[in-house]
């Protein structure tokens, strides 16, 4: 099914990047009966050959929800495949969760062994989630919760958010020029998508999420298509980007005729924005308090290696609070690597 979807895609003009799959929670179904993973290593072998047999390039296993599958399982999944993802469910104040997604984190970034751990890189595919529900197409956080086959669309489109902003000028035109613009960019994928789940028998489309997300091509910053608002004054991150931020959530979580879900706002991936990657007055706190009024929270934000286990996880704790306090869906996503104030390379899909 998804090999057609991404032909029919593909013949209306568009760019499939990746066909990924999500699981429902690990828990259920990658763990011996009684919690134990002996059988863990030749379920995650079998699987990864699975994926390589179908073409799909990853697969996110869903979130631990125990301590003991943080610890025991999540550093196993991230060193065994390439392919395979999976998060940490850390709810507000859970000191215990919190400490094993950090120590789960700073063992990742250690790792030299396999050898594509290097760097760091494992990182790309584990977070800590906080109220992520179901569905997101986007990884690390991603998982699903649906008893029967469906699929929907994230998307890459920072080169779209950078010409309807523009178009906008101000905020106050986002409610209109940018969700009409928005609306009618998203229709003809919402069409394939429809005319393929009638076609199919087992398969449900969930929605699209409309998150704006930003690309490394010329033009491909969200960070960048920001700052043409004029009420953004100076930098992303100055006055008037908090403003925006919510004004631009607002309009994506509310596209008329538009099926979604998912996360549906602003992502801020410091690794994949070159606009945002270049910035030096944006530290995480910035992060954070954008977060409160969009998505995605922390992510693929680079940190110094000697970042230490309180540390992490008190910033895990602050995502935590934060997203349980406007039962938003937010995740924390960094990358313990060099000393602090070096430039980080990373090479990742």
């Amino acid at each position: 099914f998804l090999s057609s979807l991404q032909e029919k895609f593909v013949e209306s003009g568009y760019t499939v990047q990746t066909l990924r799959i999500s699981t429902n929670a690990f828990g259920e179904y990658l763990l011996d009966d009684d919690g134990g993973i002996s059988a863990m290593e030749n379920r995650l072998s079998q699987l990864d050959l699975a994926l390589e047999e179908c073409g799909i390039g990853f697969c996110s296993l869903g979130p631990a929800k125990t301590v003991d599958e943080i610890r025991n399982c999540c550093p196993r999944i991230i060193s065994s495949s390439p392919r395979l993802a999976c998060s940490a469910n850390v709810n507000a104040n859970d000191i215990d969760a919190s400490k094993a997604a950090a120590e789960c984190v700073l063992s990742i970034s250690a790792a030299t062994v396999p050898e594509f751990l290097r760097g760091g890189m494992g990182n790309f595919r584990f977070c800590s989630a906080t109220c992520c529900p179901g569905n997101i197409p986007f990884y690390p956080a991603s998982y699903s919760s649906q008893e029967d086959d469906s699929f929907a669309i994230g998307l890459e489109n920072g080169a779209l958010a950078h010409v309807l902003l523009s178009q906008c000028g101000s905020i106050s035109n986002i409610s209109k020029i940018f969700s009409d613009g928005m609306t009618s960019a998203l229709q003809p994928l919402q069409k394939i998508c429809e005319d393929e789940e009638q076609k199919s028998s087992s398969f449900k489309f969930l929605g699209i999420d409309t998150s704006l997300n930003p690309s490394l091509d010329e033009g491909g910053s969200v960070a960048a298509a920001i700052e043409s608002l004029e009420e953004v004054c100076g930098d992303f991150g100055g006055t008037g980007t908090l403003a925006a931020a919510a004004a631009i959530t607002t309009a994506l979580q509310s596209l008329p005729s538009i099926k979604t879900t998912g996360y549906c706002g602003l992502m801020l991936p410091v690794c994949e924005d070159q606009r945002l990657a270049a910035l030096t007055n944006m530290r995480v706190t910035n992060f954070l308090s954008i977060s409160s009024v969009c998505g995605v929270g922390i992510d693929t934000v680079p940190i110094a290696a000697s970042t230490n286990n309180q540390n992490l996880q008190a910033l895990m704790l602050d995502v935590a609070a934060l997203a349980t306090r406007w039962n938003k869906p937010l995740s924390c996503r960094v990358f313990p690597v060099g000393n602090a104030g070096e430039m980080t390379q990373f090479d990742s899909p």
